[in-house]
């Protein structure tokens, strides 16, 4: 993998809140977003999340939409221990992470050169859609970096979000 893999494939900014419905507003009121799909009570148990490289026990709600060719996630942490509940009880609400988007094939170099770049794995979950993985990279950006790989049913549901037909 090189250095410039992940830069082309950057797609998504992500912020943590305690209101996850009060963003939600936020953003349709203010910036033209028509909608955000929502995944209600995401369990790690669910999605074979992880948290540390432990099974991960963390319940969270998911709301995507896009804003031109970026995709807008706002996650509200609802119980258990995850990233998303450390960040907010260290920062409040603000830009958790943000995402790039690899082919399959990539994802585990991506997560490899993170790793051996002393950013390491902190949370991930497999879906029907795909991968994904956060790394611990805030002491170099402020946030954590996101590596998601989709399948096909991922890039079908990245298509419909970004055109509102869900």
């Amino acid at each position: 993998m090189t250095a410039k893999l992940l830069a082309p494939a950057f797609f998504q900014v992500a912020w943590v809140v305690r209101d996850i419905a009060t963003a939600e507003r936020f953003f349709i009121d203010t910036t033209g977003i028509k909608k955000f799909f929502h995944f209600e009570n995401m369990r790690a148990a669910d999605v074979e999340g992880t948290y540390r490289g432990k099974p991960g026990d963390w319940v969270c709600h998911l709301y995507f939409a896009y804003a031109g060719d970026t995709q807008i996630e706002l996650i509200q942490h609802v119980s258990g221990t995850s990233i998303f509940n450390e960040f907010l009880n260290q920062h409040g609400d603000a830009v958790q992470h943000v995402g790039y988007c690899v082919d399959d094939a990539d994802w585990d170099a991506a997560a490899h050169r993170l790793e051996s770049a002393g950013y390491p794995l902190v949370q991930g979950l497999r879906t029907q859609l795909g991968r994904a993985g956060y790394f611990d990279t805030r002491r170099a950006v402020g946030v954590a970096t996101e590596i998601v790989s989709v399948n096909e049913a991922g890039r079908e549901f990245f298509r419909n979000l970004k055109t509102g037909n869900f």
